[in-house]
């Protein structure tokens, strides 16, 4: 095992600060799957080194805290960086580490901590504070951000990482740095200072690096109809008219999208046979429909479990035995496509009409892992089945431009490497009626702005 470009930079920035540099703020922005668990690790150097006394890891959901626990005792990364740190999960406890290096709670914990526990273990220690997925905490009145901003303040030094730096309602991300485009328009600014250093590692880059896989993406085009202000309306999926939205919540509320769940299905059940460790992951519209669907898969014979933001605990447990292969199928809604570390996911079903491109992006990152059983590195991808509607189809084609290039960086690479013998919600307000897939394949066999 080998440190990764983004883990080796910031090794680097650890060993400069305890060497004495003035760097105290380091902003990591790495596409999902590539290894941002491993920086908390890494960080650890400066407990190590002296320059700290613990660290404190937050992360976006209770289902993360105990595979973050488990990073500092993987076997693995022991070995790699020798080390023998650990941390505990922690919800606002008074003494959090406990005989530990450190503990790792979540943003909602710290979100209702009135008492102000962890602040006054700030105030006693000096942590390293490891902010992941930094973009949930909105700037403006963010009440994460007001949370962790007396933590912010209070730390010896900060880590900031995040597989996407942009929030899906446009609105900044706090305590990023941003500048005016103009006609007030911000965007993030991530150039370096004395004090803060910024690690980029793309999609390019991990796929060079080999260390996600490439994506290919079966996208279905729909016909769908639904009655809105009394009058009854029909579309197809792909429209570029003001339509789009409303046939896209009609196809994902109807038969659409029980024909794209049982196309996704077949096509995972065919590939699971030649690698038994493979799994389907179903991000579902809502609540309501992750039960209806896993109902359908278990009325399929397969073992299928549901993880939603109704119940953290239970949603905990069934991701828990998701990721040990009790459970071929994990049927979501809220949860577990962000951050979401199981190697084995090599199918996703894309059954919710929210759209963003820092949404989508973390979606389609839990299919990019490298899976150890799944054999060669070569033989591996991931599939993403979802509606072909505009926005979905724009940030496909984006993915495989990036994979693209990093083909064609290795394929150079591999060249002179020869010539000099060097040897990875809600909805509008109508009723839908019905829905039918009515195309398939991948996207280059669907037109980018077909109406």
């Amino acid at each position: 095992m080998q440190l990764r470009k983004h883990q080796r930079e910031f090794k680097e920035i650890i060993d400069g600060i305890v060497a004495g540099s003035p760097v105290r703020k380091i902003i990591i922005n790495a596409t999902p799957g590539s290894g941002k668990s491993l920086i908390p690790v890494l960080a650890g150097q400066l407990i190590a080194s002296g320059k700290a006394d613990k660290l404190c890891w937050i992360c976006p959901r209770m289902s993360l805290q105990n595979q973050g626990e488990h990073n500092f005792i993987d076997r693995r990364f022991r070995d790699l960086l020798e080390h023998r740190l650990t941390i505990r999960a922690s919800t606002n406890d008074v003494n959090p580490a406990r005989g530990t290096d450190g503990f790792i709670t979540t943003f909602q914990a710290l979100g209702v901590d009135r008492d102000q526990t962890v602040l006054s273990e700030f105030r006693r220690r000096r942590y390293v504070l490891i902010v992941d997925e930094n973009h949930h905490a909105e700037a403006e009145d963010g009440a994460w951000m007001k949370a962790i901003a007396p933590l912010y303040s209070a730390a010896a030094y900060v880590v900031f990482m995040s597989g996407t730096m942009l929030r899906g309602d446009k609105k900044k991300i706090a305590f990023m740095p941003y500048l005016d485009s103009g006609d007030g328009v911000f965007v993030p600014c991530f150039s370096e200072t004395e004090d803060t250093a910024f690690i980029e590692y793309s999609r390019t880059d991990a796929l060079t690096d080999r260390s996600i896989i490439p994506l290919s993406f079966i996208l279905h085009d729909g016909q769908a109809r639904w009655e809105k202000d009394g009058q009854e309306k029909a579309s197809k999926i792909s429209t570029t008219t003001p339509m789009a939205r409303d046939a896209l919540f009609t196809a994902l509320h109807t038969g659409f999208a029980q024909e794209l769940l049982e196309t996704a299905i077949g096509h995972w059940q065919g590939y699971k046979r030649d690698r038994l460790s493979s799994r389907l992951l179903v991000v579902a519209a809502n609540i309501k429909v992750t039960k209806e669907y896993t109902e359908f898969l278990q009325g399929k014979g397969l073992s299928a479990v549901i993880a939603t933001s109704e119940d953290d605990k239970e949603a905990a447990k069934a991701i828990k035995a998701f990721k040990a292969g009790k459970i071929d199928v994990l049927v979501t809604c809220q949860v577990a496509y962000e951050g979401l570390d199981c190697p084995a996911i090599s199918h996703i079903a894309c059954l919710t009409n929210i759209r963003s491109e820092p949404w989508i992006i973390q979606m389609c990152g839990r299919a990019v892992r490298i899976d150890p059983a799944a054999g060669p590195y070569e033989a591996q991808r991931g599939f993403i089945f979802a509606p072909a509607d505009r926005m979905f189809l724009e940030l496909a084609r984006k993915i495989e431009t990036d994979q693209t290039s990093a083909f064609a960086l290795l394929s150079s690479s591999r060249e002179k490497s020869a010539g000099e013998g060097d040897g990875t919600g809600g909805g509008p307000s109508i009723t839908p009626l019905e829905s039918r897939m009515i195309g398939q394949g991948g996207i280059e066999d669907l037109p980018l702005f077909g109406g």
